[in-house]
């Protein structure tokens, strides 16, 4: 998807996408708030977005996202770079954008995108995840919890004292981890099944971790258990 308030910039961006073989572009608009049903009825991977627009700026839309996109932002001001970069966007591209640039961008998207879905054959036993301006490989085996903080989500893991901090809420994670496997218990929580000690009607323990669960979770936890 394309978001520009510029018809010459949005004409630019189509024809660079038509000339990539492994895009397709699914809408382009001209303001944020006239892309956000398109985003509630089709799954967009790669946005290009504007930072400077009239009634929303590309940031303040990005952050508002329930579920966020790889993100390419797209500005005539480089004082917006670091913002850019700090909701870890893929690249940040500078106006007037030469084809050879942009071709770069993509194949960083690409690239990245490929690695976080790992389109290897075989069951897959890890994921890559963008966090800390980093590419992190994890293995499902290590994952402990999943906590939600509004739009982010902490992975705790059992072989770091750190949880790696992530741009994504929870459900993208309920959407996309393995069924089964995981299962979410509080709004604010997904737990490793093979991680649990112990599980009450109130409450699942995780190593010294006492993790609540709520009763809009508590049946989908105890027909696994089962």
């Amino acid at each position: 998807m394309i978001i520009d308030d510029e018809p010459l910039a949005l004409d630019l961006l189509e024809s660079y996408i038509e000339k990539i073989p492994f895009l397709h572009l699914s809408e382009k608009c001209n303001e944020p708030l006239s892309a956000l049903h398109h985003f509630n009825t089709h799954q967009i991977d790669l946005l290009f977005i504007d930072i400077q627009m009239p009634d929303m700026n590309g940031i303040n839309f990005f952050r508002s996202l329930p579920t966020k996109p790889e993100v390419i932002f797209t500005t005539a001001h480089p004082e917006f770079a670091l913002e850019g970069f700090n909701l870890n966007a893929i690249d940040y591209l500078l106006k007037p954008i030469s084809f050879e640039r942009f071709v770069f961008a993509v194949n960083k998207a690409k690239d990245y995108f490929e690695l976080k879905h790992n389109k290897q054959s075989g069951t897959r036993e890890y994921f890559f995840i963008n966090a800390s301006h980093k590419i992190h490989k994890v293995f499902y085996k290590d994952i402990l919890y999943l906590e939600g903080l509004k739009d982010y989500t902490k992975i705790h893991l059992s072989n770091s004292p750190h949880p790696l901090l992530i741009l994504q809420n929870l459900k993208y994670f309920e959407d996309s981890l393995p069924k089964g496997e995981f299962v979410r218990v509080h709004r604010s929580y997904i737990v490793a099944m093979n991680k649990l000690n112990t599980v009450t009607k109130k409450v699942v323990a995780i190593g010294l971790k006492d993790i609540p669960v709520s009763d809009n979770y508590r049946e989908k936890l105890f027909s696994l258990i089962q």
